[in-house]
């Protein structure tokens, strides 16, 4: 059995991917100690979907330090431009160039290994707080803590279990479970994840012709791409409607399955002067996956909270799974950061009010995202005749792209959370924070 030291209140980190890093980067610095477990033999892995960490979130990891530690691990982008299957342009403008004027802070453009790196860095080399290897088999819960039994037979306890696994959160499923053994059967009042996309992701070595520091997008009937490059790399993801809507786990596609993806998009544009043919002769891996739509009404039982693709799940197409969890991260450790000032030993009603509120916020600003991915990857693929007209009509001719970027600036980004209890000099843009 781990040690644990005696009546501290100690957390445990299930996931060791960027939200569950980000978790542990908050806990560490609000002293709150923790393990994180990873199923995984190793928390780093060259392959991974990119993730654009949006300004909000570049800085938080200005104030966890961590700016100069993210110089070289990203793809820079400027500009943004759309264009049509055949590689004809939609419209471009300087959407990034305008997010970090607005706030202070750039998007980064983050191959996954880069950004998993980066938190690994903030977390100072110390391997005693990562387990890597290990499954759940089993979570018990009583009164005054938590028993987490894993693969190797071995067992971790603490005061409170944090599952930040992912789309197919294990965690999920045992607090389903044992909210319903106590009672309460909340994943009846659950509405199933639902597939209507799929997506390839992956790299590739640049190509001579794959223009860099701008970020493409294409759009078309029940397909789309994005990509972007800088002088070594290329990342991308490919999307498509599926045939029909799915709520059953697809574990894995076939060679046959994958063979027919990529010839459905074999005279598709993803640059104006590069094609998706071209580019995926030269890709250095891909995975086809689909992608889940969907969010949780219940993100906590007892001594067991959600964060991340475990409770609220979106396409890539905006960019905002990723950002979306780090902000869970913080407005939870925020929380019981001030839950533990007042109380280091929280009882279990205590405890559950903390939770409660987490979930009231983040439940609340999490819908709001997951609506905007939603409309974003139906505009993109021109889902219905509405989608295709306001996005790629009315949009462009209506508005430019410095009053889009400032709607969402000031609607959406300079919303988002920090640490408030990390003290540190960060910067503001033409756009006030609202948590300055």
């Amino acid at each position: 059995m781990a040690p644990t030291n005696e009546g501290k209140f100690r957390a445990i980190i299930i996931g060791g991917g960027p939200v569950g890093l980000a978790l542990a980067n908050g806990f560490k610095r609000a002293d709150v100690d923790f393990v994180v477990l990873e199923r995984y033999p190793t928390i780093m892995s060259d392959s991974g979907a990119g993730i654009m960490l949006w300004s909000h979130n570049v800085r938080v990891m200005d104030q966890l330090g961590l700016l100069d530690a993210c110089e070289g691990r990203y793809i820079p982008v400027d500009d943004k431009t759309s264009i049509k299957l055949d590689g004809t342009q939609i419209r471009s403008g300087s959407i990034f160039k305008h997010l970090n004027t607005n706030h202070g802070y750039p998007c980064m453009n983050f191959p996954r290994p880069g950004l998993v790196q980066t938190l690994l860095d903030g977390l100072g080399g110390d391997e005693s707080i990562i387990r890597t290897g290990v499954e759940i088999k089993k979570i018990e819960m009583t009164e005054s803590g938590v028993r987490v039994r894993l693969s190797d037979g071995s067992v971790e306890e603490g005061s409170i279990v944090v599952g930040a696994d992912g789309i197919h959160s294990q965690t999920r499923g045992f607090m389903q479970q044992l909210a319903k053994e106590a009672g309460n059967d909340i994943a009846k009042d659950e509405d199933p994840m639902v597939a209507n996309y799929q997506i390839m992701y992956g790299r590739a070595k640049r190509l001579p012709n794959a223009e860099i520091n701008t970020f493409y997008e294409t759009h078309g009937t029940y397909m789309s791409s994005q990509i972007s490059a800088d002088e070594t790399r290329m990342h991308f993801g490919i999307y498509r409607k599926l045939p029909a809507p799915a709520t059953e786990r697809k574990q894995e596609y076939s060679k046959e399955e994958v063979a027919e993806f990529v010839e459905a998009f074999s005279d598709v544009m993803v640059m104006p002067n590069l094609s998706f043919k071209e580019l995926y002769k030269n890709a250095e891996w891909t995975r086809l996956v689909n992608q889940p739509e969907g969010l949780l009404k219940h993100w906590h039982h007892g001594r067991i909270v959600l964060a991340g693709d475990s409770c609220a799940q979106m396409t890539a197409a905006a960019g905002l799974g990723v950002n979306n969890g780090i902000q869970s991260a913080i407005v939870l450790v925020n929380k019981l950061h001030e839950m533990l000032k007042e109380n280091a030993s929280p009882d279990m009603e205590t405890l559950d009010g903390v939770l409660e509120g987490y979930q009231n916020v983040r439940r609340a600003e999490s819908k709001t995202v997951c609506d905007m991915a939603a409309r974003m990857i139906r505009v993109n693929t021109w889902d219905s005749y509405m989608s295709w007209f306001i996005g790629d009509v009315v949009f462009p001719w209506m508005m430019p792209e410095e009053k889009l970027v400032g709607k969402i600036s000031n609607g959406f980004v300079n919303g988002m959370h920090k640490f408030d209890f990390i003290q540190a000099d960060l910067k503001s843009g033409k756009v006030p924070w609202v948590h300055a």
